[in-house]
């Protein structure tokens, strides 16, 4: 059985890209293609939709 994610884990979903790099691959600079959010606090992990309003993930 996998062990539950840290907090840290957890936030590290949402990629170490540069925005300019995640716009020249033609992925949303916020996301980076994910069009979600990883956040964490106190073992309350979630995810949230993208604030950019990206098309699911991509570069407007």
């Amino acid at each position: 059985m996998p062990h539950p994610m840290t907090d840290q884990e957890w936030e590290a979903q949402n990629g170490s890209l540069h925005p300019d790099e995640a716009r020249a691959r033609g992925l949303c600079w916020c996301c980076q293609g994910r069009a979600v959010l990883y956040t964490a606090f106190g073992g309350v992990q979630r995810k949230v939709p993208c604030p950019e309003r990206c098309n699911n993930g991509q570069a407007k």
